[in-house]
């Protein structure tokens, strides 16, 4: 959990404008995977500087509402399936100019 989550260096992004999604893609690896809602929200805070605790508590002062132990299972399982994708990992070191 205190390890800094960056993105991919491979990793493409494709915004659609009509709808609140994202789509990610690694291109070395092919596969797209769309990210709606919470998911989309959680790949916004993927910058290289934020640990899963400070993803965690950026959403849960976002979302007030939510459940923290729901938010936080999901937080870790989407950071793992991020990982799993090739569209995310995390590590020891935050960088030091997170991409805008």
């Amino acid at each position: 959990m205190n390890q800094f989550w960056h993105r991919a260096k491979a990793v493409a992004e494709v915004p659609d404008d009509g709808e609140e999604r994202l789509v990610v893609l690694n291109l070395e690896r092919g596969s797209p995977l769309v990210l709606l809602g919470s998911a989309a929200a959680i790949w916004e805070l993927i910058d290289g500087t934020r640990t899963e605790n400070d993803i965690l508590k950026e959403l849960t002062s976002t979302y007030a509402g939510a459940h923290e132990s729901s938010m936080a299972e999901h937080v870790r399982n989407f950071l793992a399936a991020l990982s799993f994708h090739g569209l995310a990992e995390g590590s020891d070191n935050p960088i030091c100019d997170p991409p805008r």
